[in-house]
């Protein structure tokens, strides 16, 4: 290999890594504080546990809202630029968190914290497909879902911990200017592979044609996706195996568990971490088989498949399981959820020029099986709640949570059904 290869090569590696840490700093900023610090911001807002829901939703509403925008804004304009005040204007919506107490501006901060961090995957996904070779795109994508997923994993348990001995005003604080450097790193450091006149050729997509590289306008790319059936079918296969994450992980599956379980709420917050460490390592090891076999279908059938049955033992036999087994459930429920490869099929049957538009489409779907789900599964719960209260608190039961859940499981069997529709490519045809 060649120094001027070799050096391709780092600068590769580099921008993937910066874009990739800010799709973890993004993942902390919008889960980690709101999670771990959910009566100190009842406390500083003066709101309950509704406002602090609404609250919490002003950066999902817009972080979903803006994965078409972010997309077509990606594709159209410098990487650089835009990974740099995406990177801004995420911190500046975490400082303005702690700048006031007035809870509907921190719903503003919460904004912007939804709009910065609706454009850290997409970038990151850009860069990749720019950088680096086509069989390597479904791995290096998988493994920078990955990399997201360790936010809540390190993230939780990280944030906990140091506010024991630290303010969390100034925790937060701290990491706003975390991100401010982060920022710079990423001006310092990214760059878009067609303005390098010193890439080498070896590094180009062999796949790469006259057609994909043509510049389609902003109403041809919104059309050449919104009126795309594999669109859709890839875009509602995303949402319905992201669904266990969205209705467990992000919100019901501590409470769930205690209830179902009997185990503490420390014991119950590890269990339901164990669905994104089952994520983190899950992505990579079905990105590689997609690689091995040749084909994206077929590890994308097997894993949504396999979260549907884990998750059906968790909820509806929990009777047989006992503490280690529910671990090793809600792993293999998170492994599963890896199989999410839609987003590497996407750039194999869509334009290279519109890559990050697609992306930012499947992204979108899938954060809509929160939308949808946290109401349906607290609605659910709530309707068959039999009214029995203590210490003011509702009494929720088993039998409550399992038809709550069912939705999620519907969900799960719904991407069963289209995951036959899938139209098949190989990794290398990307």
């Amino acid at each position: 290999m060649s120094d001027t290869t070799k050096r391709n090569s780092y600068l590769s590696l580099m921008i993937w890594l910066t874009l990739a840490a800010f799709y973890f700093y993004q993942f902390i900023a919008r889960s980690s504080f709101i999670t771990v610090l959910t009566n100190e911001f009842m406390q500083y807002f003066n709101i309950d546990t509704a406002g602090i829901g609404l609250l919490g939703s002003c950066y999902y509403w817009i972080y979903t809202l803006m994965q078409i925008p972010a997309g077509i804004i990606v594709d159209k304009y410098s990487t650089k630029w835009v990974a740099t005040l995406a990177t801004l204007i995420c911190s500046l919506g975490l400082f303005i968190l702690i700048l006031t107490s007035n809870s509907y501006v921190a719903g503003f901060g919460e904004m912007l914290i939804g709009f910065g961090s609706a454009f850290a995957f997409v970038l990151a996904v850009k860069a990749i497909t720019q950088w680096f070779h086509a069989g390597r795109v479904a791995i290096m994508t998988s493994l920078t879902m990955s990399i997201g997923c360790l936010g809540p994993v390190l993230g939780g348990p990280g944030v906990a911990y140091i506010v024991r001995s630290h303010n969390w005003i100034d925790v937060i604080r701290v990491y706003c200017l975390v991100g401010v450097g982060l920022a710079a790193l990423i001006w310092l450091i990214v760059k878009d592979k067609d303005k390098d006149a010193n890439v080498s050729k070896e590094h180009a997509t062999e796949t790469e044609s006259a057609e994909s590289n043509t510049e389609i306008s902003l109403v041809e790319s919104l059309k050449l996706v919104l009126c795309s059936k594999q669109a859709w079918v890839l875009g509602l296969m995303t949402m319905a195996v992201y669904a266990p994450l969205s209705a467990l992980g992000d919100m019901w599956g501590v409470m769930f568990i205690k209830v179902a379980y009997g185990l503490t709420p420390e014991m119950s917050a590890l269990a339901n971490n164990m669905l994104y460490l089952g994520v983190v390592i899950g992505s990579p090891v079905f990105a590689y088989a997609a690689t091995v076999c040749g084909s994206f279908k077929k590890p994308m059938i097997i894993g949504v498949i396999g979260a549907f049955l884990s998750l059906f033992v968790i909820v509806y036999l929990s009777g047989y399981v006992n503490t280690f087994a529910l671990f090793i459930l809600f792993f293999i429920t998170g492994f599963s959820c890896g199989s999410m490869l839609a987003y590497p099929l996407g750039l194999a049957l869509f334009p290279k020029s519109i890559g990050a538009t697609i992306t930012g489409f499947i992204n979108m779907m899938s954060m809509v099986s929160g939308i949808i789900l946290l109401p349906a599964v607290g609605g659910t719960v709530k309707y068959f709640w039999n009214g029995i209260t203590k210490n003011g608190l509702p009494v929720y039961t088993l039998s409550d949570f399992r038809w709550g859940l069912a939705w999620v499981l519907a969900f799960l069997g719904f991407g069963i059904i289209l995951s036959y529709f899938i139209k098949d490519r190989s990794p290398n045809e990307i």
